[in-house]
């Protein structure tokens, strides 16, 4: 008999040990903090910022093992809906919330410097409230005003010139709702669009390509 005691005695040692174990491990492992995106820009322009995230994140993860270690509430994943436990989660929604805030921005400053942009650039459009496909834009219509300025005779076009000014300046016709095809060959079908663009947009209609008329199209 006493034997049997010590086995049942030693059982709940191990279930109990096994308890606390798991429960270390699952604040304690490798997957449990928040972890900074790779793809975050290192080098923004605002050091604060990016000073601002690592400290969002730092405070997210310390919250986590407050609310467990407090608590006894798991708010990645809660067991309960009770009052405290709606808090706490709602606690932790608010601050993944400002990690996500500062990463998304982070990542977008990432993907804006792949398109040519500087700290400079990018710090000067934030203030305006652009986003990344505004700074797509912005380079693709200066890649096409510069283009047109290095070489305004080549680039007024004629009809039966084949360039990639074409295929860009059809592609603009084809946004503003023209039917006509994206292969580079400025053909009677992308002059008279031109035209039709110049007539609605009160420029003179000569289906010409010239400063006023692009400028116009990129709009």
């Amino acid at each position: 008999m006493k034997q049997i005691l010590i086995v049942i005695l030693i059982v709940i040692l191990l279930i109990f040990g096994y308890n606390q174990y798991s429960n270390y491990k699952r604040f304690h492992s490798p997957g449990v903090d928040y972890v900074s995106n790779k793809k975050i820009d290192f080098n923004y322009h605002d050091k604060n910022f990016l000073l601002n995230y690592y400290q969002a994140i730092e405070d997210l993860n310390s919250y986590v093992r407050l609310q467990w270690v407090q608590q006894d509430i798991d708010v990645r994943n809660p067991e309960n809906n009770d009052e405290d436990t709606k808090n706490s989660v709602l606690g932790y929604t608010r601050k993944l919330g400002t990690v996500k805030f500062y990463e998304d921005k982070l990542v977008e400053s990432t993907v804006i410097k792949k398109l040519g942009l500087s700290n400079k650039e990018i710090a000067f459009f934030e203030q305006s409230g652009l986003n990344a496909k505004d700074y797509d834009q912005f380079l693709k219509r200066n890649f096409l005003i510069d283009t047109f300025k290095s070489n305004p005779e080549k680039y007024s076009l004629k009809v039966g010139d084949y360039n990639s000014f074409v295929f860009e300046l059809q592609k603009k016709l084809i946004e503003k709702g023209y039917n006509i095809p994206a292969d580079g060959l400025f053909r009677d079908i992308t002059f008279n669009a031109v035209r039709s663009f110049e007539e609605n947009n009160r420029l003179f209609p000569d289906g010409k390509i010239d400063l006023l008329t692009l400028d116009f199209l990129l709009k």
